[in-house]
């Protein structure tokens, strides 16, 4: 017999779980009472429960293992919404403990205590409040089996203060949850009889190591593969002939990427999530769809599906694999004539880099370009540069691999920078370089201090714009109109001062003036960063192309 706090810290570690992320408050002081009496479990504080999360995102996508995260009755994990919602999007696995006030208590409306379930449910994977410890020691396994079988994601689990003051027996480890898996025969016979197909991946090939199985497939037809909108991940190395980069954000602009094939295998990814609104239809008119995803919600949402596959994405790869012809000449002359268009695209993408790179002043364009000069093969590179960095992927070229670039896919700002702190914290020994924009650093700027304190030495590069660019060129591409009298979107009277705010934080930081200061200054955050948190601010001048249309 033990107490609940103490069983539920011995069973994490025993499930191999090392770090907690947290911000405690009175409801779990139990459970923060228990740390002191393990060595297993370290328990790290962030200043913001949306910082929190984030670092438990990048922790858990950096090490391929469970994030776990403790927070605050209903203030606490609505502060923390924004990050479930992040990591349900990219599918994250995390545990997200929730204090709650004793059970006597929670029908009289306390000062602390309230629903929680019904909170998070409509976002998270799956969410419960334990009602006894004997409860607790049967919901712990199959939250974390929840969390963890694909399709990832993040479950909530509301814990009572006096249940964690109970004494539990144990419990059982629990089964992981399994995939029921379809025949892929009919997709196989689709693809096989395709005379122009298109693969389409995201991140959920990543999530499932099955790079190469895709590769594999995308070999076998000859087809060129296209990125997911909004993905946290590469799918392949862009260095692939046949990789032709993401799909763009919206649906009158994805489709012209597909005009002309006539088959499209969508793996691992949703078809499609989409930024706005736009006319018409992602899928041009007679294409086929075949959809194979671990999700099957995600099958037939938007689009419905000539086949559709609701199975493990490396298996359903494999299997469909198995089912293709061999290569034929026709084959390989399709696969010739991909690699060659793919060629003309990338040559075509530098050559435009290059002329915006040298217009006057630090231009996004400068800006990406100086930052990939600075990131070497073997550094982890961490975006939520939304607008001064969208040249980024172009100017890393060939160098950019499932395993060292993490985008941000939830929509909720301020992940960039707690995200590259938890990825530091998985991973000492990899330099991870975190690139913002001012708006959403502002978001999450707190992890600063989190990473001072843990002595983690993740170097920041802010592009300062002094506004919100991307509802600048929003509102340009709604309104025709570059410029207005727009409130809201200028970051001015007065200006914040990032650097002396992340100096406030523990952090080094610096601002640069001219573009001929930027390489230097890029080696120099790497310096700052070898002893803690440093920080480079950089002006970008320039206005983004217009975004969306009108409504």
């Amino acid at each position: 017999m033990t107490n609940a706090s103490d069983w539920l810290l011995e069973w994490l570690a025993d499930a191999g779980v090392e770090v907690m992320f947290g911000n405690p408050g009175s409801t779990e002081l139990p459970l923060m009472d228990a740390f002191p009496r393990q060595e297993r479990i370290r328990y790290v504080l962030g200043l913001h429960e949306a910082s929190v999360m984030g670092m438990a995102d990048g922790y858990a996508q950096q090490g391929d293992r469970l994030g776990v995260v403790n927070v605050h009755v209903q203030p606490g994990l609505a502060n923390a919404m924004s990050g479930i919602l992040n990591a349900a999007r990219a599918r994250v696995p995390l545990l997200v403990t929730v204090g709650q006030q004793v059970r006597s208590l929670i029908d009289s409306a306390p000062f602390l205590g309230g629903e929680l379930v019904a909170l998070a449910a409509p976002i998270a994977k799956a969410a419960w409040e334990a009602r006894s410890a004997s409860h607790l020691a049967s919901l712990v396994p199959l939250a974390v089996a929840t969390a963890c079988a694909h399709p990832r994601g993040p479950v909530v689990l509301a814990l009572p203060m006096d249940v964690l003051t109970d004494t539990v027996s144990g419990a059982s480890r629990g089964e992981d949850a399994t995939v029921t898996e379809a025949p892929p025969e009919a997709a196989a016979r689709l693809l096989a009889q395709a005379r122009r197909p298109v693969v389409l991946a995201g991140d959920g090939v990543v999530h499932e190591g099955a790079s190469d199985d895709l590769l594999s497939v995308a070999e076998r037809l000859g087809a060129p593969i296209f990125g997911e909108p909004f993905a946290a991940r590469v799918p392949v190395p862009t260095s692939h002939p046949l990789w032709r980069g993401p799909l763009p954000g919206f649906a009158s602009e994805i489709a012209p990427k597909l005009v002309g094939h006539d088959v499209v295998l969508a793996v691992g990814m949703p078809v499609f999530r989409v930024f706005g609104h736009s006319d018409g239809s992602a899928l041009p008119a007679g294409v086929a769809l075949v959809h194979l995803d671990v999700d099957a919600d995600e099958i037939g949402r938007n689009h419905p599906a000539d086949v559709g596959l609701a199975m493990s994405v490396r298996s359903g790869l494999r299997r469909i694999l198995e089912q293709l012809p061999p290569p034929a000449p026709e084959i390989e002359a399709r696969r010739a004539q991909a690699v060659a268009s793919v060629a003309a695209e990338r040559r075509l993408a530098t050559e435009r880099m290059r002329d915006f790179a040298q217009a006057p002043g630090l231009t996004s364009a400068v800006f990406s370009a100086a930052v990939a000069r600075a990131v070497g093969p073997d550094d982890l590179l961490v975006d939520e540069a939304l607008t001064s960095g969208r040249w980024l992927r172009t100017a890393l070229g060939g160098r950019n691999t499932p395993r060292n670039w993490l985008a941000h896919r939830g929509s909720a700002l301020g992940w960039g920078l707690p995200a590259a702190v938890g990825a530091k914290l998985a991973d000492p020994s990899r330099r991870v370089m975190c690139v913002h924009g001012d708006g959403s650093f502002l978001f999450g700027v707190h992890a600063l201090w989190t990473a001072a304190r843990e002595r983690l030495g993740v170097a920041v590069v802010v592009a300062d714009n002094s506004g919100y660019e991307i509802l600048r060129a929003g509102m340009e591409g709604l309104t025709g109109r570059a410029d207005g009298a727009w409130p809201g979107l200028g970051l001015t009277d007065p200006e914040v001062d990032l650097v002396a705010l992340s100096r406030g934080f523990g952090a080094s930081a610096e601002r640069i003036e001219h573009r001929d200061q930027l390489d230097d200054a890029l080696a120099d955050v790497w310096r700052r960063a070898e002893s803690g948190p440093a920080v480079l601010v950089v002006p970008v001048t320039g206005k983004t192309p217009a975004v969306g249309y009108p409504v």
